[in-house]
């Protein structure tokens, strides 16, 4: 029972994370509304390689790094200067640059890794349920797998449903009028993330 009730208090959490926005959904949003949904293939297959080593390593870690609070303030601040340069990259995007024929401005694997690291969202998200839900699903590792199987597979489902919805969206992307606008809606929403972290603080 008590495996039960943690199952649906993670997937409870999962969703609230993927209801609010985030640098993953956007990313993945975007570039397929330029790009097409075939060029996000590496970029989520990054994504999951990123999510599957924070995780791990953070389950290996929760003890020592829930009580570092150093270490907790430090990822926060990194996490939010990610964010608060990806805003403002998004509002500087001279959109009539892009030439969504040529591979230019394409992010791939590396990225997709890269970005899991410096973002204070997936930070929190993975220091909050890897300290609340390892001993209830099995403990040790058999409670960081499953964790992790659980959270992948939802994040995944929904980066490809972001995938599909950028490239419905693809005629958008590249009118004049209304392509600007969407980055403009996906730079306030992550301007927005920024100001709740920011009030929030650092989680210690």
């Amino acid at each position: 029972m008590e495996a039960t009730t943690a199952l649906l208090e993670l997937l409870l959490i999962i969703a609230i994370a993927l209801a609010t926005p985030g640098p993953n959904p956007l990313t993945v949003f975007a570039h397929s509304g330029l790009f097409g949904k075939k060029s996000n293939i590496p970029l989520i297959t990054g994504i999951a390689i990123g999510l599957f080593i924070m995780q791990f390593s953070v389950g290996l870690a929760i003890d020592s790094l829930s009580e570092n609070e150093t270490a907790l303030v430090t990822l926060h601040w990194v996490g939010m200067l990610f964010l608060l340069v990806m805003a403002v990259a998004i509002f500087k995007l001279d959109f009539s640059s892009l030439n969504v024929s040529e591979s230019t401005g394409k992010i791939g694997l590396k990225t997709g890794i890269c970005m899991q690291f410096v973002n204070g969202k997936e930070w929190a998200f993975i220091i909050l349920i890897m300290s609340q839900f390892i001993e209830p699903l099995g403990g040790g590792v058999v409670g960081i797998l499953s964790i992790i199987v659980v959270t992948m597979s939802i994040c995944i489902l929904a980066m490809i449903a972001w995938t599909f919805f950028g490239a419905r969206l693809s005629g958008l992307f590249s009118d004049e009028k209304y392509g600007p606008r969407i980055f403009k809606i996906c730079g306030s929403l992550l301007s927005l993330l920024w100001v709740a972290f920011l009030i929030r603080g650092p989680t210690v």
